[in-house]
């Protein structure tokens, strides 16, 4: 019986997916967001569920599109503060043996060789568990912090993304197996021979240097991606391992998946190069009366104003220009510069709702598959996505940190174990790659 593979995504923040969950009780309980202690804590309890990855996203900037203002994002702690994930990951990695650490860096703004230096290093520190979420920034906000005067058109972003990954799969591979020799009778730690510069110029790239890092257990991170744009497909299909996708229900999951194999086969690779994982939303309980409870307050914290200015900054549109009551397919989500995925999602799974509905759904989680009651009825409706919708797994989203957590891990992992569908041990000193490539 295939198996399978489980994520959370988080934020190195007090607000990952809905809006309002940090005034809820049980909310940092134990420790503050900011505190090492507290993503110890997550670490050990995901480490205990055998998942097979925390995934921290991340993006640039204090956004500014609702309104022209900050104001809403700081007020509601949209997704705000948001520190550097980067830290976290060999803190994490110390107090877990098998959990794999995803963290997203932009290759809009981040120098390469910067970047694939920094995951070599990552690599070696978490014994290979480490995963690069490769995202191609969207707007104004993050590239004037980066001193940029405009966002890179979204026509060019992927194309520059191409080259960029070029010149990180090139250092990566720079040294021949052999090249550490580490020989104190002939003086030589290094065989300079098996060693070599990469040159690259490319229309928007170019850099010349060789890799300083010694080649990490992996030879590279695992490589995540979350983009459902045409270009963002072609770019899955090119040079994903783990794609991140959003659909709502297992026909929207079948469609999305078949579109995916296309791409990964166009691009000369097979149908297995790329697992899926489902952004899921879930709310458990011991009764389902529990679980219902648990979904309506955090509903009830969502603020409208805040779901619009989440909403304006990921689509990349001031909505505050909009009637609440105009209809989702009359908002030009499709020709929006931000997350076009996103954007697909809400149009087919949306029609007909109002702004105002989708600014309150987008608060309460940015949509998606979604499930709650019991841990047996939630696993049913895991298994019922998994086996009909196809996809390798789900990417859990948390509510209240920490204890979405727990109660995914001590609920819903039992039962899927029971089942026979989720690991109950992880493979001694297995990669990253390793678990995820599992079945």
């Amino acid at each position: 019986m295939k198996k399978m593979h489980l994520a959370f995504i988080l934020t190195h923040g007090p607000s990952n997916s809905s809006i309002g969950t940090w005034t809820l009780p049980g909310a940092f309980e134990k420790n503050r967001y900011y505190e090492p202690e507290f993503w110890e804590d997550i670490g050990r309890t995901l480490d205990r569920g055998k998942l097979d990855m925390v995934f921290f996203a991340d993006a640039y900037g204090l956004p500014e599109t609702y309104q022209g203002r900050m104001d809403p994002h700081l007020r509601y702690a949209i997704q705000m503060p948001r520190h550097d994930p980067m830290p976290l990951v060999p803190l994490i990695a110390r107090v877990t043996k098998g959990l794999g650490i995803g963290i997203t860096a932009s290759v809009t703004y981040l120098p390469p060789y910067h970047v694939a230096r920094m995951f070599s290093t990552l690599d070696h520190l978490t014994h290979g568990r480490v995963g690069w979420n490769v995202v191609t920034s969207h707007g104004k906000h993050g590239a004037k912090s980066f001193g940029l005067d405009e966002e890179i058109d979204k026509s060019e972003r992927y194309l520059r993304a191409d080259e960029y990954m070029d010149i990180c799969n090139a250092l990566w591979s720079s040294w021949e197996p052999g090249a550490l020799v580490h020989d104190a009778a002939s003086m030589t730690f290094i065989d300079p021979a098996k060693v070599h510069k990469v040159s690259y110029k490319g229309k928007y790239l170019k850099m010349e240097g060789s890799s300083t890092v010694i080649p990490s257990p992996q030879g590279r991170p695992v490589i995540l991606q979350a983009g459902a744009s045409g270009d963002g497909m072609r770019f899955a299909g090119r040079h994903a391992e783990v794609q991140f996708a959003l659909s709502t229900n297992p026909k929207a999951m079948r469609d999305y998946r078949n579109k995916l194999v296309e791409a990964t086969i166009a691009a000369g690779r097979t149908a297995e190069d790329v697992r899926i994982l489902w952004a899921t939303t879930f709310h458990v309980g011991e009764t389902r009366q529990e679980a219902l409870a648990k979904e309506k307050a955090e509903k009830d914290v969502v603020p409208l104003e805040g779901g619009l200015a989440m909403l304006s900054t990921h689509m990349g549109c001031d909505f505050s220009v909009f009637p609440l009551d105009e209809k989702v397919e009359n908002l030009g989500l499709e020709s929006a510069s931000g997350m076009q995925g996103m954007a697909q999602m809400l149009i087919k799974s949306f029609a007909g709702l109002t702004l105002k509905d989708i600014a309150m759904v987008h608060g309460n989680g940015l949509g998606g598959f979604r499930v709650i009651g019991t841990p047996k009825e939630i696993a049913d409706q895991l298994e019922e996505a998994f086996d009909v919708g196809g996809g390798d797994g789900f990417m859990m989203r948390a509510g209240v940190l920490p204890t979405s957590v727990s109660d995914f891990v001590d609920m819903v992992v039992p039962e899927l174990q029971r089942r026979g569908r989720f690991r109950k041990e992880y493979r001694n000193g297995a990669s990253l790659r390793e678990n995820l490539l599992e079945d």
